[in-house]
């Protein structure tokens, strides 16, 4: 069953045709044989028993012809009369060899064999008679005319009798052709009833191999309507339809996975909307509630605060906005050439400050002369951001982030190293995913949108690059990504 199902749809249905054409075909050349030898046997029998039934009435014709010419010689003595008779005696033997070699059964050779060695005595007993007479001889006359008398007697019945078992032979012989037939016939309407059957049997197969797969399918379809993503679809089915349900379930595991981002989506901007909204809202609380008697400096810290928390949620909203227009193609780039140290040198100098309050070192390395590349540079300094902003996020106090850039084949290479706990296999395999973050104890406590990875990954992919990480656990992580030059 296992090799019927790598059979794609239309070796299936070529080979049931074959099969089926070749049972048909089978039955035709059956009938058109068994026909063709009904009409060969029909013919012969009929051609036979009219040759026979002729070279009956030859023999006999001739026998009496040689009859009466010897007893006209018997009386007269005439040798023109003796000569009729010897012509006439061979023209009975050679009707009567022509006979013997076209019979085909031993009962009609052996009866003309019979007339033959009787023919040969009736032939011997005249010329003895013959020369008697020539020499003016007595001899025993009644005794020659009594004896041959008996033997042309004995070859006429001999002629009767074969053609009585020629006619009897030939109804014999049709009854077989009759019976044959009939039996010729049943075969025919069996291996025909077989192939009907057999063919029902074989288009049912093809067809329940083809439409029962499908009928799981949609079935399936209906439960992922359902909101059910489960990708369990292994079906025994042509490649074309396995192919078909391997994609399907494909479609399901992403299907399940944009739920599952879906709600990790509203858990993430249910708790970073709420972080800020409820300082902004307690802030706004203090300020009504002790508006004339808080201190200046301390108003002016609420303040910061509550523009802080404001910013932070302006960045979210951004982020989320230039995540979508970027999927949708929407983003324009302002394309030109460049070069990346001042642009690695400036975010380094902007993330200065948060690096010192977790006293985290920021060291840059460029290795050789840095090439032109084309790019657009405020995207590719979103992208420096992000880079750097995750490095300081993951790495611990006292650590250390280190940029570097070196001309590569065919354009540049920039990584951002820090000394932080790393990042697992998988997580590697699906961090630059949006709302995806890495799964660690370090990531799980130190919670972020998930947005900022995914907008790194499509600027570069706009831009014609690529970007990777390398990573190990407990020995810190390296960012990179490629532009072209």
């Amino acid at each position: 069953m296992t090799g019927y199902s790598k059979l794609n749809v239309i070796t299936r249905l070529t080979g049931g045709f074959l099969v089926l054409l070749i049972i048909t075909t089978s039955v035709s050349v059956y009938a058109i044989v068994k026909l063709n030898e009904f009409n060969k046997a029909s013919t012969h029998m009929l051609d036979m028993g009219d040759r026979m039934t002729g070279y009956k009435e030859r023999l006999s014709n001739a026998l009496l012809s040689q009859v009466l010419y010897e007893k006209k010689y018997v009386i007269s003595t005439d040798n023109t009369l003796y000569n009729h008779f010897l012509a006439t005696s061979e023209d009975f033997v050679r009707y009567l060899d022509e006979a013997i070699s076209m019979a085909d059964t031993p009962v009609v050779k052996e009866m003309l064999a019979n007339i033959k060695n009787q023919h040969i005595e009736y032939k011997t007993l005249f010329e003895e008679e013959a020369r008697h007479l020539r020499l003016h001889k007595t001899y025993r006359t009644g005794w020659y005319k009594a004896e041959k008398e008996k033997t042309v007697e004995n070859m006429l019945e001999e002629l009767n009798n074969l053609e009585l078992y020629v006619e009897e032979d030939i109804k014999n012989r049709i009854k077989g052709l009759t019976e044959a037939g009939a039996r010729a016939l049943k075969t025919a309407v069996a291996m025909a009833i077989f192939s009907l059957i057999f063919g029902i049997i074989l288009a049912a197969g093809i067809t329940r191999g083809i439409t029962k797969p499908l009928a799981i399918m949609k079935r399936k379809t209906r439960e992922i309507s359902r909101g059910i993503f489960e990708s369990s679809l292994n079906l025994s089915s042509p490649p074309e339809i396995g192919e078909l349900a391997r994609a399907f379930n494909l479609m399901c595991d992403r299907l399940g996975e944009m739920d599952r981002m879906k709600s990790d989506f509203f858990s993430l901007m249910a708790h970073e909307l709420r972080t800020p909204l409820s300082s902004i809202k307690a802030g706004i609380t203090l300020l009504e509630k002790n508006e004339g008697c808080l201190e200046e400096q301390r108003k002016e810290r609420v303040l910061a605060i509550l523009s802080e928390e404001c910013n932070r949620l302006i960045g979210l909203v951004n982020s989320l906005l230039d995540l979508s227009k970027m999927e949708a193609g929407m983003v324009s780039f302002d394309l030109a050439p460049g070069t990346m140290r001042p642009l690695i040198e400036k975010a380094i100098a902007e993330i200065e400050p948060l690096a010192s309050v977790k006293k985290i070192s920021v060291e840059f390395n460029t290795t050789g002369q840095s090439p032109f590349v084309i790019m657009d540079n405020e995207r590719i300094l979103q992208v420096l951001r992000n880079l750097l902003g995750n490095a300081i996020k993951f790495t611990p106090e006292g650590g250390r982030i280190t940029v570097s850039s070196r001309p590569a084949e065919g354009g540049l290479e920039v990584f951002v190293t820090d000394s932080g706990s790393g990042i697992s296999e998988e997580d590697c395999a699906v961090i630059f995913d949006k709302y995806k973050q890495a799964t660690t104890e370090v990531h799980a406590r130190i919670r972020g949108t998930g947005l900022g990875l995914a907008i790194a990954k499509h600027v570069v992919d706009a831009h014609g690059g690529r970007i990777w990480v390398e990573s190990k656990q407990e020995k810190g992580s390296t960012f990179a990504f490629f532009l072209p030059a």
